[in-house]
């Protein structure tokens, strides 16, 4: 079985027809080789067979993020230009009111994907009876672009990673070696399809055979339930979304025994919840770490790295993002790109087939980026004696108070040990005394109770005294992306304005 999504399945050879057909379909259209095609959908079976479609044709997939505002929307729109628009129905509820602002924008038609489409738009599945079953005959090249990735928009505008057909198929080889993925795997897409950690396993899925199953977003309740019904093999989760399963009740009353791997990434994992997630689910535990620009596995932690962590230790390899997966090269460099000595912190490059061709309109970020044919990643980190790489933080998230570094991660680790703690994010904010004052932004566990003073005490138990949070404040959730990533830019910008309206600022 290729897909499940609620009551419909779908065989290999019925879903190379619709591929096949959807291709077709958009050539058809008068789309031509290169137009990009955007996508703003739930997960379900239809986005994954827009993205074979748009492969077939020649066009260029742009998943687009739900949870953006309409400025990122705007900005990402005119920037690509796209030509067609996909969409759903739960999604045309909020872009109704912008559809003629989208056609100023040059779009030109729109693809519903749900049943009845509104006035003015092609209805999928129309679209899909009136074209051939033939494969395009298209001349496409390996390095022909195949997607536009936007990154993050929250620290400035969003930026499109372009990834060609050999980015994606030497993803899928490194996920291939990396994971196990066969031919009854039954890959849960619980993580957003328009984002590249749930990409990373996506097309070594259908390499092998195996069953893609759909929820159509995140949510705890819908997850588990999906686990039981499909049968679920692998999953793909961020740390957010663990932390949210376990704490679920109706964790305790799922059968989750058809779990074979839980595949984690996209954010750093605190070792405590870590531990708490392997006992809960009882399965095995793989890390990745990338990002959309390495299209997205750089790094993996084995489900061996974890038991050994927890038989024969070192425990702390845990905290660590594993070892430079087979195809990729990794260095960890100074700010003059110097090859740092084990143990010391510098800034992670990479080097692969996986890495993307540039930024889409943006050469000169693009030439800086990728620098001497590495992509500077910007996240900082270190190497131990056995090549285990730490990250330690993003550069843009490390704080420097009276003249310290301190490593945001490492005080949220402390924090996560607290039983009262279910989510802690760490920031600097600026201070007249230390430049830079740590704040910790915190949510509770239900059920328990924590104060402000016991936890800065709690950390001063753990920490030398520079690292302790200066203020703690406890809230009720935390600002996240549309993986779910906690937002540091978002509290960091939430602290700027409460500090100039108190005149503080400076």
């Amino acid at each position: 079985m290729a897909t499940r999504c609620r009551s419909r399945e779908q065989t290999y050879a019925q879903l190379y027809e619709r591929v096949m057909k959807l291709a077709n379909g958009l050539l058809d259209l008068g789309l031509e080789q290169g137009d990009r095609v955007a996508v703003l959908m739930l997960n379900c079976h239809r986005f994954l067979e827009l993205y074979y479609g748009a492969m077939f044709a020649g066009l260029v997939i742009v998943p687009l993020n739900i949870r953006w505002g309409a400025k990122e929307f705007a900005y990402a729109l005119a920037d690509c230009q796209p030509k067609a628009f996909a969409l759903d129905a739960a999604i045309y509820q909020h872009i109704k009111p912008y559809i003629e602002q989208l056609k100023q924008l040059g779009v030109q038609h729109f693809l519903f994907t749900d049943e009845q489409a509104p006035k003015g738009m092609i209805a999928y599945e129309d679209l899909l009876r009136k074209a051939s079953t033939e494969e395009p005959g298209l001349n496409l090249s390996e390095d022909d672009l195949v997607g536009l990735f936007y990154t993050s928009g929250t620290t400035g505008h969003p930026k499109g990673a372009m990834l060609t057909h050999k980015n994606l198929m030497m993803n899928a080889y490194h996920a291939q070696i990396a994971f196990r993925f066969y031919s009854d795997s039954v890959y849960l897409h619980a993580a957003p399809m328009f984002h590249l950690a749930d990409g990373a396993g996506t097309f070594t899925v259908s390499w092998n055979g195996g069953t893609h199953a759909f929820v159509p977003r995140f949510d705890p309740e819908a997850v588990l339930a999906a686990i039981e019904q499909y049968q679920a093999t692998t999953v793909v989760l961020i740390p957010t979304m663990i932390n949210a399963l376990i704490h679920h009740p109706r964790v305790q009353h799922s059968n989750l025994s058809s779990l074979a791997q839980i595949l984690y990434g996209a954010s750093p994992m605190p070792v405590e919840l870590l531990k708490r997630a392997m006992k809960v689910f009882g399965c095995q535990f793989q890390q990745g770490y990338g990002m959309t620009e390495a299209a997205p596995l750089v790094t993996v932690l084995t489900a061996e790295d974890h038991w050994r962590a927890l038989t024969e230790g070192p425990e702390r390899i845990l905290a660590s993002a594993g070892k430079p997966i087979l195809g990729v090269d990794v260095r960890i460099v100074d700010d003059e790109d110097r090859d740092v000595q084990l143990g010391e912190v510098g800034e992670i490059l990479v080097r692969g087939p996986n890495i993307m061709k540039g930024y889409w309109n943006r050469p000169e970020e693009t030439e800086q980026a990728l620098r001497g044919g590495w992509y500077h990643t910007k996240d900082m980190a270190k190497f131990d004696e056995e090549g285990y790489i730490y990250i330690v933080d993003r550069k843009d998230d490390m704080i420097i108070t009276g003249g310290e570094n301190v490593y945001s991660t490492e005080v949220e680790s402390v924090l996560y040990e607290h039983p009262a703690v279910r989510e802690a994010a760490v920031i600097g904010v600026p201070d007249e005394k230390w430049i830079q004052a740590i704040r910790a932004v915190v949510v509770l566990r239900e059920g328990y109770s924590a104060t402000e003073r016991e936890l800065i005490e709690f950390c001063r138990q753990h920490l030398s005294p520079y690292k302790v949070p200066k203020g703690v404040d406890l809230v009720q959730e935390l600002p996240k992306g549309g993986t779910g990533k906690i937002l540091k830019s978002a509290l960091r910008e939430q602290y700027r304005v409460l500090m100039q309206q108190k005149g503080k600022t400076p």
